[in-house]
């Protein structure tokens, strides 16, 4: 037995390396894959904004914004990746991950990724290494009688930016929407994204950021009462309401009442009468500062007539327009009082949990959200969230 045991013992010590150095791999391997998940998922959500600003109508700084997104800058996706990967360990080694390790490029509506791609990537690949070129190969444990010390492992991950049409909303106990209570015509907001033209014909710059801004009040002929008030929950005419409404948002309550009146879902083909408010009052333009560079949603309406213009039905307090859908918006301008009140919007990236998207698919490869069909494959403001794609 004795001389059986020692012929058995190098074979016994090497599954017995085998079994314990193969999990710690595996192991090692798992923690290398949740930090490249969850860098890649951190920096594709930083793209959502840039992609917005990126294809912003009447854009003059392209360039510089896909090379503020695809570099190591502040706050940029490839150094958001690489801060989330910074927070995770693998094989007791604080991770970190290379510039050269981050990159990006397009999928499309097949899940195809490609390097290549025009205009702003919607996917971003990050490898997270243990070797000589990044954190140090991983050191084995009994492998060692083997003659192997250290072994190399990678994990990759992929994520790619959702975009859609909202349509419609749902309740979540505890958490309130985010749309602004006025309604803006469909046909302005495709107007301002071909040319980044107001409804009065001119290109208003932001003072702030230099990006073209919609003048939508006051804007003569939009809407009753110039960029009237609407009702997003149960019938209200005073200031109070919609205060509460630009401030906080819509409650589960709010939400459930547009539900059940079937003020919802919504769409061209089957849009729905919501309530005109009273018409705009100066006492709500600090509430409207107040959300100035927050994302909202801003629902979108069909007018009854547009020749001669007619935006709503009915007159006065009963008063309704065909709301058709909502696009993701900031207030980017909220000043003056009275006659002299000034409010505008910009286009910008809404992720509203009370959202329900139609048509989620990759960034870019969809219409514009009123009329899917189109060649336009960039006005799409509202995403959901970032999703792994590998």
């Amino acid at each position: 037995m004795v001389p059986l045991f020692a012929l058995l013992l190098v074979p016994l010590l090497g599954m017995l390396a085998f079994s314990i150095d193969a999990g710690y791999m595996v192991l090692v391997r798992t923690d290398l894959q949740n930090a490249a998940d969850a860098a890649a998922l951190a920096g594709a959500e930083k793209m959502q904004g840039l992609w917005v600003q990126y294809y912003t109508p009447s854009q003059l700084n392209q360039s510089s914004i896909l090379t503020n997104a695809t570099t190591n800058t502040t706050g940029s996706p490839m150094a958001t990746a690489e801060l989330f990967a910074s927070y995770n360990r693998a094989g007791n080694v604080n991770l970190t991950v290379l510039d050269q390790d981050v990159h990006f490029g397009f999928t499309n509506a097949s899940g195809t990724y490609s390097t290549t791609y025009t205009g702003f990537p919607n996917t971003i690949e990050v490898t997270v290494r243990r070797d000589e070129v990044a954190n140090g190969p991983l050191a084995l444990f009994f492998a060692r009688v083997l003659g192997m010390s250290t072994v190399d492992i990678q994990a990759t991950a992929r994520a790619t930016i959702y975009s859609g049409s909202v349509n419609t909303l749902q309740v979540i106990p505890g958490v309130d929407a985010h749309i602004l209570p006025v309604a803006l015509d469909y046909k302005v907001w495709d107007q301002f994204y071909a040319t980044g033209k107001s409804p009065d014909g001119t290109i208003h710059s932001n003072a702030i950021n230099g990006t073209p801004e919609l003048h939508v009040y006051p804007c003569p002929g939009n809407a009753p009462g110039n960029f009237g008030l609407l009702d997003t929950g149960p019938p209200a005419n005073n200031v109070p309401a919609f205060r509460n409404w630009i401030d906080d948002g819509q409650t589960p309550n709010d939400i459930s009442y547009l539900l059940n009146s079937n003020l919802l879902p919504v769409s061209m083909q089957s849009p729905k009468s919501w309530k005109c408010g009273p018409g705009l009052k100066s006492t709500l333009q600090s509430d409207f500062n107040s959300q100035m560079w927050k994302p909202n949603l801003i629902p979108l309406f069909q007018a009854v007539s547009y020749s001669p213009y007619q935006a709503a039905s009915g007159q006065g307090q009963g008063a309704t327009y065909a709301i058709v859908g909502f696009v993701g918006v900031d207030i980017s301008n909220a000043t003056g009082s009275g006659s002299n009140m000034d409010i505008s919007i910009q286009p910008m990236a809404v992720v509203d949990p009370t959202a329900v998207i139609l048509n989620m698919l990759p960034a870019g490869t969809q219409g514009s959200p009123m009329t899917p069909s189109s060649s336009s494959t960039t006005t799409i403001t509202t995403f959901g969230s970032a999703k792994l794609t590998n």
